[in-house]
C-alpha cells in the first residue's frame, strides 16, 4: 500500500475519532448532568436502579438476538460494496437475521419469565412490575446497533454517536423534567424512557434513507452458499464472543439487582458511570478503527495494522491517565454533589477506573483479533471471562457489596486483556507496550498522590486548585515532551 493511502486511512481514523470524541464529550456532559444532578434528585434510588437493570438486561438480550450480525457487517462490507451502482443486499440480510434472533429471545424470555420473577421479587419487586418492558427495549437496542454497524461500514461513525450520546440523553432529560414537575406519572416516565430508544432506531433509518442507502432487497445471485457459510461461521463465533463481553460489562448490575436490591444498584451505577468517563477516547477510536483495520487485513497490510495498534495503545493510555487523574483528584467534589446515600460509591470509581486504564492501555487488541483469521480465539477467552466474572461477583458481592462488584469487574478486565495482549504478541509479533508506559503511570500516580496532600479549601477552590495542579504537573509535561505526536497535533488543531 502506498504512503498516501496509509496516510488517508490514518487521517480518517484521526479525523472521525476527533469528531466522535467531541460529540461523546458533549454526550458525557449531558450524561453527567443527568447522573449527578438530575437522576439522584428526581428519581428515588430504586427507581433509578430499575432503569439501569432494564437497560443492562436488554443490552444482553440484544447482543444475543443479533446473532453476530454487528461484526459480520463490518468484516464483510468490503465484499458487498456496490459495483456499478448495484446494491448487493447486505443491509437486507443484516435486518433479517436479527429478527430471527429476536424471535428466539422472545421464546426464551417467556419460558423463563416466572424464574426471573422469583429471583428478583424479594430484593427488587419494582423490576418484576416492569419486566415486560424488556421486550420492546431489547428490540430497539438490537436494531439501533445493527444500523449503527452498517453506517460505520459506510465510514459514518458520527451519526450513531450523535443519536446515542446526545439526542437520546436530551430526550431522557426532557422526560425527567416532566416527571419532576408532576406532569407525568412514573408509569408514563418509564414507558417514555423505553420509547426514547425506539426514536433512536427511527433516526438511524431516516439517516440511511437520506443517504440513499436504505436498500432492503437481497440479490440471490450474489449470496453464494460458500459465502453464507463463512459469514455464518464468523457470525456465530463473534456472537458468542461479543455476548460474553456484554455479559461481563452488565452482569454486575443485574446481579446486584437480585442480591442487594435496586437502591444499591443505583449507587453502583452512578459510581460506575463516573469511572467509565475514562473510556470516551477509546469509544471514539473504536467506532472508526474497526472498518479501517478490516480493510488493512483484507489488503494484507500487517505493518499498517501494527502501526494502528501501537498508536491506539499509547494514545489511549495517555487519555485514560489524564481523565482518571482529573476525576480522582476531584473525587470528593464529585460526591459532594450527590445525596449522602451515594457516598459509598467512591471506591467503586477507583477500581472501575483502574480496570478501564488497563483496558485502554492494551489498545485495539480485541478489534484486531475479531477481524483477523484468529477470530475464534476471542470466543474461547471471553467464555472463560464470563465464568470468571460471574464467579468473582458471586464471591465478592455478598462480602463487599458494590465494592465487590467493582473488584470483580476490575479483575476480569485485567485477566482478559493480558490474555489478548500475549496472544497478539505470539501470533503477529505485535508488542506495542514499552518502558515509557511504566514511566507515564509512575508520573501519574506521583502527581495524584502529591495533589492528595493539598489541604481542603472548600468545594469550588478545591476543584480549581486540584484541576490546575494536575494540568501543570502531568498534562503540561506530556505536551512539552511530545510523548504522543498524535495527541500534540490534536491539541494544536483545537
Amino acid at each position: 500500500m502506498g504512503n498516501s493511502q496509509k496516510q488517508h486511512k490514518t487521517g480518517l481514523i484521526a479525523g472521525q475519532s476527533s469528531r466522535n470524541a467531541l460529540l461523546i464529550f458533549v454526550g458525557i456532559g449531558i450524561g453527567f448532568i443527568l447522573t449527578v444532578f438530575i437522576y439522584p434528585n428526581v428519581l428515588s434510588p430504586d427507581q433509578y436502579g430499575l432503569t439501569r437493570v432494564l437497560v443492562a438486561a436488554s443490552v444482553i438480550g440484544a447482543q444475543f438476538a443479533h446473532l453476530g450480525v454487528r461484526n459480520t457487517v463490518i468484516r464483510y462490507f468490503p465484499l458487498f460494496k456496490r459495483v456499478g451502482g448495484k446494491d448487493h443486499g447486505l443491509l437486507g440480510l443484516a435486518l433479517l437475521v436479527p429478527f430471527v434472533g429476536f424471535l428466539m429471545f422472545l421464546l426464551a424470555f417467556f419460558l423463563f419469565r416466572d424464574t426471573i420473577i422469583q429471583v428478583y421479587e424479594s430484593q427488587s419487586p419494582l423490576f418484576t412490575d416492569y419486566l415486560l418492558l424488556l421486550v420492546p427495549l431489547t428490540l430497539f437496542i438490537l436494531y439501533f446497533e445493527v444500523f449503527n454497524s452498517y453506517l460505520r461500514s459506510l465510514n459514518d461513525s458520527v451519526t450513531g454517536t450523535i443519536i446515542n450520546d446526545v439526542v437520546q440523553r436530551v430526550m431522557i432529560l426532557l422526560i425527567l423534567v416532566l416527571f419532576f414537575f408532576g406532569v407525568i406519572s412514573f408509569d408514563l416516565f418509564i414507558l417514555l424512557f423505553v420509547m426514547s430508544y425506539g426514536v433512536q432506531v427511527l433516526l438511524m433509518v431516516t439517516k440511511l434513507y437520506g443517504m440513499g442507502e436504505f436498500r432492503l432487497k437481497i440479490n440471490p445471485l450474489l449470496i453464494r452458499k460458500r459465502l453464507l457459510k463463512g459469514m455464518g461461521s464468523y457470525g456465530l463465533f463473534t456472537l458468542l464472543g461479543g455476548l460474553s463481553s456484554v455479559i461481563v460489562w452488565n452482569i454486575d448490575v443485574i446481579m446486584l439487582g437480585s442480591l442487594t436490591g435496586l437502591e444499591q444498584t443505583a449507587v453502583y451505577a452512578i459510581a460506575f458511570y463516573i469511572g467509565s468517563v475514562i473510556t470516551v477516547p477509546q469509544r471514539a477510536i473504536d467506532k472508526i478503527a474497526a472498518p479501517v483495520v478490516s480493510r488493512l487485513f483484507k489488503e494484507k497490510d500487517f505493518d499498517g495494522v501494527d502501526s494502528v495498534y501501537r498508536k491506539s495503545c499509547l494514545n489511549q493510555l495517555l487519555a485514560a491517565l489524564v481523565i482518571f487523574g482529573l476525576i480522582w483528584v476531584n473525587i470528593d467534589a464529585f460526591f459532594h454533589l450527590l445525596p449522602d446515600v451515594y457516598a459509598g460509591g467512591k471506591w467503586v470509581v477507583f477500581f472501575i477506573g483502574i480496570g478501564k486504564i488497563f483496558d485502554m492501555m492494551t489498545g485495539l487488541n480485541g478489534t484486531i483479533i475479531k477481524i483477523s483469521k484468529h477470530y475464534k480465539f476471542d470466543l474461547y477467552t471471553t467464555l472463560f471471562l464470563v465464568l470468571l466474572t460471574i464467579t468473582t461477583n458471586l464471591i465478592l458481592i455478598p462480602i463487599y457489596g458494590i465494592i465487590g462488584a467493582a473488584l470483580a469487574t476490575m479483575i476480569s478486565i485485567l485477566i482478559y486483556n493480558v490474555v489478548k495482549y500475549v496472544f497478539l504478541w505470539m501470533k503477529f509479533g505485535m508488542q506495542p507496550i514499552s518502558t515509557s508506559f511504566l514511566w507515564l503511570i509512575v508520573l501519574a500516580v506521583s502527581v495524584i498522590y502529591l495533589i492528595g496532600l493539598i489541604p481542603s479549601a472548600g468545594f469550588l477552590p478545591d476543584l480549581a486548585i486540584r484541576t490546575l495542579s494536575f494540568a501543570v504537573l502531568f498534562i503540561f509535561p506530556i505536551w512539552y515532551l511530545n510523548v504522543s505526536p498524535d495527541l500534540n497535533e490534536y491539541l494544536r488543531k483545537w
